[in-house]
C-alpha cells in the first residue's frame, strides 16, 4: 500500500484480491485475502486457478485489487488498485505489487 494512500484505505471489512491475468488480460488466477495487514505476503498456486488443472507456462501480468465490496473485477470509485507493468514468469519470487491508486 502506497504510503501517501495508507489513511485513506479502508480498515475493516475489506477484501485484497491478487489477480494473475494472461496476455490477452484474461484472469487465470485470483487470491482472496480478507482484512488484509500490510504488507501482505503472498503466493498464487493451484488452488487460486480459475480452470482448475491449467498450468500457465506464458509471461503473466499482476494486479491488487482492495475493496469494500469483495468483488473482484472491474475496479469502482473507491477501490484501490496497484499494476505490476512488467510480466512475470510463473514461479517468479518475490513479486511486489503497490497499491497506489484510488478510482
Amino acid at each position: 500500500m502506497s504510503p501517501y494512500l495508507q489513511n485513506k484505505a479502508p480498515h475493516g471489512n475489506d477484501v485484497l484480491f491478487i489477480i494473475a491475468k494472461n496476455k490477452g488480460g484474461i484472469p487465470v488466477a485470483v487470491r482472496r485475502v480478507v482484512n488484509p495487514l500490510f504488507p501482505v505476503e503472498f503466493s498464487l498456486n493451484a488452488d487460486d486457478l480459475i480452470v482448475p488443472g491449467a498450468q500457465p507456462k506464458e509471461p503473466l501480468w499482476l494486479q491488487a485489487q482492495l475493496n469494500t465490496h469483495g468483488k473482484a473485477g472491474a475496479a469502482v470509485k473507491g477501490d484501490f488498485e496497484g499494476v505490476l507493468h512488467d510480466p512475470i514468469r510463473p514461479g517468479k519470487r518475490r513479486v511486489r505489487i503497490i497499491i497506489d491508486r484510488e478510482i
